[in-house]
């Protein structure tokens, strides 16, 4: 049995972030290639699925690791190791159960979410092959919540990348021999799986519904991977619980009363975390719809709009699938990339500032709310802004290969840029809110603003000149009312005063600086070199610009220097670096 490791918020937080950092290095080598394989029809396929499955997930797991987690951390703050060990095996119970029914929602009622609900029938086979990661996510999380509670958040970070690596391992692997032997069996027979098609362009969406159906299975099998690898860890190394801290006097509550607080702490986390997806959900029951309203009532505008960005010939049914891919393909998948990370400190936080609450330590809380929050602002605050200013130049650099479809993402990428940093600071805020026992809030704040993203949605989407770009506009307008609304709360119910200056301020200072000099190098650059060149040397001089107004203006603290390695040591040479006094 190895030693318990118990991590400090920094430490934690610095373990998924790296975590997620390789994650999603090793996602974008899986995105963009299939990107420039499936392009806008096949993403579009792609798309659905996994919108379809983001609720039915949520539904069936969302709050269940956050409950796990805070359950834990709380009794082991307590010392009540033995609900520490029952509170996992209620957990892998009640997650087999949830994840089941999840499979079987996914599994059974495919055809009628992609034939009814969202009127796009060539996602189908995608939607199915989705099915067993609900099932083994749901899995993982049991294992997940509890190490998290514990404050060791190596079991999750490793499983996170056990589950990338599958995923494109096999993932990219089937989707390209999908791919490739279908459009050989139409090139040598006219068939695909044995079935004639009268154009090569029906043909085509037919290979790409199955190639698209190919990378969902190598997301299951990722699914696998993952729980498979915080399973085995627990059965080999266990949790460093020691015989001693088992065998300590102490109070041991009753099975039915440990799972009755799962329940009530993981409903109100469960639909504030449901909710917390709700732009995403939106967009998949009204995106479509609309879209087909704008094309049947406006298709000149959105030609003149897009000019030769949609092919000709593409028949009116097909568009709005080809717009919502380009959109959720490439605007989408580099807009997610940022809430990995700070999704990454809400769970690193949360035991941290559950045990100071719990213990009423103010400075404590104080300390861990300012991290939180400051690590947060100087993370998504120049990758915000700097994908909004640098959108064109970003996507053509990754999807080069597909420039009719950069045509149109790159405006809305322009708008999601902005929206990302709003996004990915509810996270973290909601994390906090949860621990100090106000689960219930972000819920009650995101159903209002998600009404309103709902209502913009429809009206926006179907008005041909804005199309696809109003579902962009709608989850900034929607992001930026929760941060502000949940932000109130959490200063008002744990009467803190935080220093502005250091968590907002300076962050979006050298935020600003980095992305203005990062486009002004890009606009100088562009007339002689090429446009990915360009970008990579703008971004490169963004990157530059940032970290040196960062030690200009003391926006990283001494504690932050210290909690890295050897922290010590660069706290000394950190102190003798220039700055500007206050």
């Amino acid at each position: 049995m190895h030693q318990r490791k118990k991590q400090s918020f920094f430490k934690g937080a610095m373990i998924l972030s790296v975590a997620a950092l390789i994650v999603k290095l090793i996602g974008a080598l899986f995105k963009i290639p299939l990107m420039n394989i499936l392009g806008g029809d096949g993403m579009g396929y792609f798309s659905t699925a996994y919108d379809i499955y983001m609720p039915v997930y949520v539904v069936s797991n969302a709050g269940l690791p956050v409950a796990i987690a805070r359950i834990v951390a709380e009794s082991a703050s307590q010392g009540r190791f033995r609900d520490v060990k029952r509170t996992l095996k209620i957990a892998n119970t009640v997650f087999f159960i949830t994840g089941t029914l999840g499979f079987c929602i996914m599994f059974f009622g495919a055809r009628f979410f992609v034939n009814v609900l969202i009127k796009n029938p060539g996602a189908y086979l995608a939607v199915t092959a989705m099915a067993p990661t609900v099932f083994f996510v749901c899995l993982t999380s049991a294992y997940k919540g509890y190490y998290e509670g514990l404050r060791n958040m190596y079991p999750t970070a490793i499983s996170q990348v056990v589950e990338v690596v599958v995923k494109l391992i096999f993932g990219f692997g089937l989707s390209m021999m999908a791919y490739k032997l279908g459009m050989d069996e139409y090139t040598a027979s006219g068939t695909v799986l044995g079935k004639p098609f009268a154009t090569v362009d029906d043909a085509t969406l037919r290979v790409l519904q199955i190639a698209a159906a190919g990378a969902i299975l190598g997301v299951a099998l990722g699914a696998f991977g993952s729980w498979l690898s915080v399973f085995l860890r627990h059965k080999f190394r266990g949790d460093g619980i020691t015989a001693e801290e088992l065998q300590a006097p102490q109070e041991v509550t009753p099975t039915k009363t440990v799972l009755k607080k799962i329940v009530n702490i993981a409903i109100p986390i469960a639909l504030g975390s449901c909710v917390g997806q709700i732009t995403g959900v939106i967009d998949l029951f009204s995106v479509y719809d609309r879209l087909h309203f704008a094309v049947a009532t406006g298709f000149d505008s959105i030609k003149g709009m897009y000019g030769t960005a949609i092919p000709d010939g593409k028949a009116l049914v097909d568009i709005p699938n080809y717009l919502n891919g380009c959109y959720k393909g490439m605007a989408v998948t580099l807009y997610n990339l940022i809430p990995t990370f700070t999704v990454a400190f809400g769970v690193s936080a949360l035991p941290a500032i559950t045990t100071a609450w719990t213990e009423k330590n103010a400075k404590e809380l104080k300390s861990n709310v300012e991290a939180v929050l400051r690590m947060t602002m100087l993370l998504v605050l120049p990758a915000g802004i700097g994908m909004s200013v640098m959108s064109h130049g970003v996507l053509t650099l990754l999807y080069g290969g597909r420039p009719l479809e950069v045509e149109i993402a790159a405006p809305i990428l322009t708008v999601l840029g902005i929206a990302v940093i709003f996004a990915s600071a509810c996270s973290p805020i909601n994390s906090m809110l949860q621990a100090v026992g106000r689960a219930d809030l972000p819920v009650k704040i995101m159903v209002g603003c998600a009404a309103f993203k709902l209502i913009f949605n429809y009206i926006a989407v179907g008005i041909p000149s804005v199309n696809i770009r109003g579902a962009a506009i709608g989850t900034l307008i929607c992001y930026v009312m929760i941060m502000i609304i949940s932000l109130i709360f959490l200063f008002k119910i744990t009467e803190l005063k935080i220093n502005y200056k250091t968590v907002f301020v300076k962050p979006l200072i050298s935020a600003v600086l980095c992305a203005g000099s990062a486009y002004i190098v890009y606009s100088l650059l562009m007339p002689y070199l090429s446009e990915k060149i360009a970008t990579v040397i703008g971004i490169g001089i963004g990157a530059v610009v940032y970290v040196v107004s960062l030690v200009l203006l003391r926006a990283i603290t001494e504690e932050d220097v210290r909690n890295l390695p050897k922290g010590d040591k660069l706290v000394l040479i950190y102190n003798k670096l220039p700055h500007i006094k206050k």
